[in-house]
């Protein structure tokens, strides 16, 4: 990057705003493992429009063309249904209709920033104290990327809150104009829970996460009305005969299956994992070893953010109205310590980048304050996510995205160590 533009110059807008979007969307992050390759800000200014590849969970959708509080439309074409016209009958008349949901994303300005502070600015460079604050807003503003997809996806925030969290609680004032769209419980066709429990109001000490739910709810998937597409990434030559999805786990419902599961079927399931990742597929979802393959599920530690639930919280959930096909949310509260794990298909989240003050995707300023003691930096998005939700069939439905909750007690606690047989 240039090192003497001085502060304020429309250069260094330009170089920053680029330069930040750019390394956000490389960065090694939960919504960059789910996404396929963002298209250069260069190709979207020759176009209006642009958007990654269908077969990813996210698919991020560009339109310079957007300004504050506009929407992106989303469409979904449903299957043709319909009997075949056999030999010389005349075929007017028997057209299969074509018939599409839709659903629109909306995106707003999201903004952070930081201040240099009196005595820094005395000691380091303009260059330096760019570097800085990049770094810095960087990985601010990737940590409200990933969370934010995650809690639309989970259909929850939960009630994690270490001091990584960005996205705050539900609870919060500002927590809905923050999530910028409706953050919705999940479908209640794409809604599993470990076990034999319904909901979160009657887990058990005994629904801890194991093989035999992912394989029971890989049925239940494989053979709902409304198949949830699998993931096609870039060099996987077995995604057609072979198809996959992938699921996020936390680390506690990762330490309880790990620890209910045979060494022979886990040592399986890691061996599954690495044979498709030696299978020709170059893509940061592959890359880590902490990963294992059960019933053509890629199971993933989720790492640092969980959507956790604890004892007597309130959770909405999907009742699916009077008809067992509509949305209606109702709150139940939850009976034991509860995580839940997503499992993602193709065309799970969509989320939608309009044009910033800069006519980039981000936005980058830069001003003295404090008669020039000081120097504070801005950065700006202009973005929403959505899950991807249509009416198919008669029944809301998210498209590629399932949630199970799971028995997940605190491994320190005394129902940890009973659990862990410790």
């Amino acid at each position: 990057m240039a090192t003497n533009i001085p502060i304020g110059s429309p250069l260094a807008k330009k170089i920053y705003s680029v330069g930040l979007f750019t390394r956000v969307q490389h960065a090694p992050g939960f919504m960059n493992l789910l996404s396929g390759e963002m298209p250069k800000e260069g190709s979207f200014a020759a176009k209006t429009k642009g958007q990654t590849s269908p077969d990813y969970p996210i698919v991020k959708t560009g339109d310079l063309s957007k300004g504050a509080g506009d929407t992106v439309s989303v469409d979904l074409f449903n299957v043709l249904q319909g009997k075949p016209v056999m030999g010389d009958k005349r075929i007017a008349g028997r057209m299969m209709p074509l018939t599409y949901s839709s659903m629109d994303i909306r995106i707003n300005q999201v903004r952070g920033g930081t201040d240099s502070g009196g005595r820094m600015t005395q000691k380091r460079t303009v260059h330096n104290l760019r570097n800085i604050g990049m770094a810095g807003l960087q990985a601010w503003m990737q940590r409200f990327e990933d969370q934010s997809a995650l809690v639309h996806l989970a259909g929850a925030r939960g009630s994690q809150l270490t001091t990584d969290w960005v996205v705050p609680m539900e609870a919060d004032a500002d927590f809905g104009e923050i999530m910028i769209n409706p953050v919705k419980a999940p479908t209640k066709n794409r809604y599993f829970v470990a076990n034999d429990a319904t909901s979160p109001a009657d887990i058990g000490t005994n629904d801890a996460l194991t093989l035999q739910d992912i394989d029971r709810i890989v049925a239940q998937l494989r053979e709902s009305p409304v198949a949830m597409q699998s993931i096609k990434i870039k060099g996987d030559e077995r995604a057609w005969n072979d198809p996959i999805w992938a699921m996020f786990v936390t680390e506690r419902q990762w330490l309880y299956l790990q620890s209910r599961t045979s060494q022979k079927d886990w040592r399986q399931a890691v061996q599954n994992a690495f044979e498709r990742k030696n299978a020709g597929v170059k893509h940061p979802l592959f890359d880590s070893y902490e990963s294992i393959m059960w019933s053509g599920v890629l199971i993933k530690r989720m790492n640092r953010y969980a959507i956790r639930f604890n004892k007597d919280d309130n959770v909405i959930v999907d009742t699916g109205g009077a008809d067992g096909k509509t949305y209606a949310e109702s709150t139940v509260q939850a009976a034991q310590p509860v995580d839940r794990a997503i499992i993602v298909g193709a065309q799970a989240l969509g989320k939608a980048y309009g044009k910033s003050a800069s006519d980039y995707f981000y936005d980058w300023s830069e001003e003295e304050v404090d008669h020039g003691n000081a120097v504070e930096m801005v950065c700006a998005s202009m973005g929403g996510a959505a899950k991807i939700r249509f009416n198919i069939d008669g029944a809301d439905t998210d498209f590629g995205v399932a949630v199970v909750d799971s028995y997940a007690p605190d491994p320190a606690s005394a129902a940890g160590r009973t659990l862990l047989g410790s």
